[in-house]
């Protein structure tokens, strides 16, 4: 193989091989050769896809019959079914969407990134050898295996409906005060803003409804290590492109999850894409970060997750843009970071017409849900790092 003529911090691995993947999901990795072939793509085929990384399945739609002859009580039957799917919880997180957000004049774009001395260590202090990729049929079949063991809840029975915020297909609210969250984006902390009351809000209270937590004290207690909350002393970078968002642990000393976010127009695609190749980490490439030459991007987000998830001793973690995501999680002795392809979310105004064939599965809602409930150990999950769960 060709050496790279600008190699990130890791030699490169092979790509993926369609043949290990079960048949369902090999449509991923179909090339768009089969578009020129004369092949009709799909639905989402031209405007969801990026060379061949990002997670999206299509929609499998249900088939429409031809109307038949049927009596009312089998019209009446079908009716009740279809409304408990709209009032579904589980159906409302699938067909759920970002709000889309404008960038205001004060965002800093064509960001060129510095050198963080903060970042300088000593040699061999940081001790990631190895990045492996969980691959993205594990997660998927994970999330949906989580999701059809909880039982589901009506939306229209639940006293927490208030508080899932994300505009779903059948349950958009048209709030003024949300809207001003979508307005003149101008910093990595209106980003998290916008994560926080409209996406993040709205999985712990997913969770919150899916494993009934009790009211009283002792749900509060619950309630108190399954909510996200952002940090502004965790990450040792202070600047204006980096903020955290955590999620505690009942531990002492430990935390559950950390997400680290970064605004769209300081992580351009090819970096993110750069930061989720997997190989053997070149040894001392995260430590002394060399100033003669332009920064990484990949080296520098590696480098503030293993300080952060090595100080608060936590293993589970996301990237994320706000639209794209990447999920990861550290082995036990930190040596080890295991890391999923990029996730893309769904983003559309906040009041479209969004139907059914313009999202994508698994939501990334239900992604981050099966994540945030693996870290908590919500609903029997032990998605430990190990060989088994990455090929």
């Amino acid at each position: 193989m060709a050496p790279r003529v600008s190699p990130p911090v890791r030699a490169p691995t092979e790509p993926l091989d369609a043949s290990t993947l079960d048949w369902k999901f090999r449509r991923q990795l179909v090339e768009r050769s089969d578009t020129a072939n004369g092949s009709r793509p799909g639905p989402l085929a031209d405007n969801n896809r990026a060379d061949g990384i990002i997670v999206k399945y299509a929609r499998n739609l249900a088939p429409v019959h031809e109307p038949s002859e049927a009596n009312d009580e089998s019209d009446s039957e079908m009716d009740n079914l279809e409304e408990g799917r709209k009032n579904s919880l589980k159906q409302y997180l699938r067909d759920s969407w970002f709000p889309a957000f404008k960038v205001g004049p004060q965002a800093k774009q064509n960001f060129v990134w510095p050198h963080y001395q903060e970042l300088q260590v000593a040699p061999g202090t940081r001790k990631l050898h190895t990045i492996s990729r969980i691959m993205p049929y594990r997660i998927h079949s994970a999330a949906c295996k989580y999701l059809q063991q909880q039982k589901d809840q009506q939306l229209e029975e639940t006293k927490y409906s208030d508080d899932l915020i994300l505009p779903s297909i059948g349950f958009v609210k048209c709030d003024k005060d949300l809207k001003r969250y979508m307005q003149d984006v101008n910093s990595v902390t209106d980003i998290t803003k916008l994560l926080t009351t409209f996406a993040l809000r709205t999985t712990a209270t997913s969770l919150h409804i899916l494993h009934d937590i009790p009211e009283g004290e002792d749900g509060d207690m619950f309630r108190k290590f399954l909510q996200f909350s952002r940090s502004s002393k965790m990450c040792p970078v202070k600047n204006s492109i980096f903020d955290v968002v955590f999620l505690p642990s009942p531990h002492p000393d430990h935390t559950s999850m950390i997400i680290l976010v970064i605004p769209p127009w300081a992580l351009n695609h090819a970096d993110f894409v750069s930061f989720i190749d997997t190989g053997a980490v070149t040894p001392g490439s995260l430590d002394g970060i060399p100033t003669a030459k332009p920064t990484s991007a990949s080296a520098v987000m590696w480098s503030l997750l293993w300080d952060m998830c090595s100080k608060q001793k936590c293993q589970y973690f996301a990237v994320t843009t706000y639209e794209f995501w990447a999920f990861g999680n550290f082995s036990s002795n930190m040596q080890t970071a295991y890391i999923s392809d990029l996730f893309r979310a769904p983003v559309h105004p906040y009041d479209a017409q969004v139907q059914q064939d313009m999202l994508l599965s698994p939501a990334i809602s239900e992604t981050l849900l099966f994540w945030m409930a693996a870290c908590a150990g919500a609903g029997d999950i032990l998605w430990t790092p190990c060989d088994k769960i990455t090929s």
